[in-house]
């Protein structure tokens, strides 16, 4: 029983992903097309696949919402993967491939980078270890952990009262937020409780993936001296386990909060939408298209853990764009950045209609 559960998350929480990453690969170049950039694209076509059958379905339905949720989002997440890899597989005969020459590449470091490299999965492991036997506890699970746990057991999408367990009007600010859900359809689909999902396997995806993206970023970063990426990500480690200064920066959320859709927000979306652009701005990059196309997915699908989350997404590629305007000298990519945001422009507005009663359900 326990083998089939592990098995059913590294299904949901893997192989689907993955799968659903490999559908704007081919509109990349392959130097960007590694296996971890498959991951983190998964990630993010995966929260979009998210709002965009979620937010109807919290809006509309009000017993049973839970269950349409899952009939629904099961299948397209499915079938957005299996596309992933028909594509990957009719592309391959014109000589498409994945570049997995980053993994490939660590035999031929230098022991300096070794030594570096074993230090950072030294210290990624005792935040992995920390998170899933020492988790913390704050204030704020008395809400998102049980709104997992109502989603699972009483059927409904934000139409029960957290604190109290009775029914109430639809909870306008928080409902487009569908974070807490997603973790309720994880552990529905594993046969686990939400709250272990929660507190003991987020944190187990959820760092890792957060480190991922750092490596992403230190990539475009040191693209000149990669040598010096293992010693960044070391850096990046020491950073999160020491930047507990407040319990309001992202490092204390990174490690105490991980399953918040507020943590995902700060470590995924934000750096996100940096790593895009500075792929964006490359020289070199000819298949700008495909980023264009996560861009404008993350700065919809970022509305899943955080209604703030897609404001400051799209007022950082309202910024980038016009960056990358002027040194381009080209107003079409200011444009561009403005398509990007069309779809968490509309977002924002049924957020604005929702909690200003312009809009009654």
């Amino acid at each position: 029983m326990v083998v089939l559960k592990i098995v059913s998350l590294i299904l949901w929480l893997l192989a689907v992903p993955f799968g659903m990453g490999l559908l704007p690969m081919p509109l990349l170049e392959k130097r960007f097309r590694t296996p971890g950039a498959v991951l983190a694209a998964g990630y993010i076509l995966l929260f979009t696949a998210l709002e965009l059958v979620g937010i109807p379905v919290v809006l509309l339905a009000v017993y049973n919402g839970f269950t349409i949720f899952k009939n629904v989002f099961a299948p397209v997440t499915v079938l957005c993967a299996a596309a992933g890899i028909f594509v990957t597989w009719r592309e391959k005969k014109n000589g498409y491939e994945l570049n997995f020459q980053s993994i490939s590449a660590c035999k031929d470091r230098s022991m300096e980078e070794k030594i570096m490299l074993i230090l950072f999965v030294v210290l990624a492991g005792v935040q992995l270890y920390m998170s899933f036997a020492r988790a913390s506890f704050d204030g704020d699970d008395a809400y998102y952990g049980a709104q997992a746990v109502i989603a699972q057991q009483i059927d409904t999408l934000y139409r029960v009262n957290p604190y109290t367990g009775r029914s109430a009007p639809l909870d306008v600010r928080h409902c487009l937020a569908l974070f807490p859900i997603w973790e309720a359809y994880i552990g529905s689909m594993s046969g686990i409780h939400a709250t272990i999902i929660c507190h003991s396997v987020a944190p187990l995806l959820l760092i890792p993936l957060t480190y991922i993206l750092y490596n992403l970023l230190g990539r475009q970063l040191l693209k000149e001296k990669k040598e010096l990426l293992p010693m960044f990500m070391v850096l990046i480690a020491l950073w999160q386990m020491f930047g507990n200064i407040s319990i309001y920066t992202t490092e204390t959320f990174f490690l105490t909060r991980t399953w918040q859709g507020k943590s995902f927000a700060g470590n995924f979306v934000i750096p996100a939408v940096i790593w895009i652009f500075l792929c964006l701005m490359e020289e070199k990059n000819t298949g700008r298209i495909g980023f264009w196309i996560l861009l404008t997915c993350l700065n919809f699908a970022g509305g899943a853990s955080s209604s703030l989350a897609i404001l400051l997404s799209c007022l950082m590629t309202a910024g980038f764009s016009l960056l990358f305007a002027i040194k381009e000298k080209r107003m079409g990519i200011f444009i561009k950045g403005g398509i990007s945001c069309v779809l968490g422009g509309g977002y924002v507005l049924l957020y604005i209609a929702l909690t200003h009663g312009l809009l009654a359900l």
